[in-house]
């Protein structure tokens, strides 16, 4: 009786393995079976397909998509887009800009152009040309050059969008010439979008409006677009964070809005600098925490010094916290700046919200002078 029970398991479990090759087979021939993305990833690169049944999904329409996106807006702005070679009692350094009219002027960074009055520009088709300054406006770092014997069959302006109108997480692509690889394209978004924030170089004043970027951008691409997705130029390549000190890009770079230089390029050409529109006072930010811990009214932008100027003269005191300036919230100095540098000019009038304490505020009028030349 034992032997034949023993025999009978033994016949059940070669029964119900052969069941499981069989399913097993049946699992791994179906058309419809597919390993998860975890399972693909650790298939070999070297394994062919056919043998590990893997795929990574991919979209391929979207993934061509984003590629026709780049690829149409590198083939837009490429032409525009010019290499500046400066020699200088500092040495050679070179940059990038591009061409804003077909009287041949170009926009580049002041920190491009450095001292020198006359640079070389190189063109898409290999044409060279000596291009004059302008004029500079450290305080944006931009500047305008102005090639000599303009050949208007070469010069093709670009067309300029609303930084405004962009927010985190559009697409971006930088073109320019960095360490002399010229017209390098690379692609990101935009990181973030910054009141103000100061270049480090020879202003103390911060730019307004400053566009972060991911995408990469390292020494030559100053002075450099940056365009939207529609192949627009929304900013002007400037600087970068480089905490190491090497000049390497970090995925931290920072582009000047279009909409200043929309401002400033035209009053350069036409007078040869800007007037920035100009407060008069030192500003700090003060959130909540700040607020409180300071006995102040509220949180906003709290005035700690008052110079000679507009904000003296309405009656404005260190220690009122702005809250609004023409009904706009603001919350941080950089704010301010921007209201001030993207909406006013010198002689205009704005209303400075004031808070009082127990949510009241009071309103005063401010004359937006002119900032004082250095």
């Amino acid at each position: 009786m034992q032997l034949r029970d023993r025999l009978g398991w033994m016949l059940s479990g070669i029964l119900l393995g052969m069941l499981l090759m069989v399913s097993c087979d049946v699992v791994t021939q179906s058309p419809t079976a597919r390993p998860s993305v975890a399972d693909a990833a650790i298939v070999p690169s070297n394994v062919p397909q056919a043998t590990t049944g893997a795929q990574i999904p991919v979209n391929q329409a979207s993934v061509d998509a984003y590629s026709n996106v780049i690829r149409a807006v590198y083939n837009r702005g490429n032409p525009s887009v010019v290499r500046i070679d400066v020699q200088s009692s500092q040495g050679e350094s070179l940059g990038t800009g591009f061409v804003i009219d077909k009287e041949g002027h170009i926009v580049t960074n002041n920190h491009v152009v450095g001292s020198s009055r006359s640079v070389l520009v190189n063109f898409i088709d290999g044409e060279a040309a000596i291009a004059d300054l302008v004029g500079i406006d450290s305080d944006s770092d931009l500047a305008v050059i102005k090639v000599r014997n303009p050949n208007p069959n070469i010069l093709v302006p670009v067309e300029f969008g609303d930084s405004s109108a962009i927010q985190v997480g559009d697409v971006v692509v930088a073109i320019g010439n960095p360490y002399g690889e010229n017209r390098t394209a690379t692609a990101g978004i935009i990181s973030a979008i910054r009141g103000a924030k100061n270049e480090g170089g020879g202003s103390t004043f911060s730019i307004p409006g400053v566009l972060q970027t991911d995408a990469a951008i390292n020494p030559g691409n100053s002075g450099g677009p940056l365009f939207n997705s529609q192949g627009q130029v929304i900013g002007v390549n400037t600087f970068i964070l480089d905490p190491s000190g090497r000049g390497a890009n970090i995925g931290l770079g920072f582009a000047v809005p279009a909409n200043l230089v929309k401002l400033v390029a035209p009053a350069i050409i036409r007078d040869g600098s800007y007037t920035h529109p100009f407060l008069g006072a030192a500003l700090a930010s003060a959130d909540s925490y700040f607020a409180e811990a300071n006995n102040l009214p509220s949180k906003g932008v709290v005035i700690t010094q008052l110079y000679e100027g507009p904000a003296a003269q309405a009656g404005l005191q260190v220690g009122d916290v702005i809250v609004a300036i023409n009904g706009q919230a603001v919350l941080e100095s950089g704010d301010v700046i921007a209201i001030l540098e993207l909406t006013t000019k010198p002689g205009d009038r704005i209303t400075v919200s004031v808070a009082e304490g127990g949510g009241r505020t009071r309103d005063v009028q401010v004359q937006v002078g002119a900032r004082p030349g250095r």
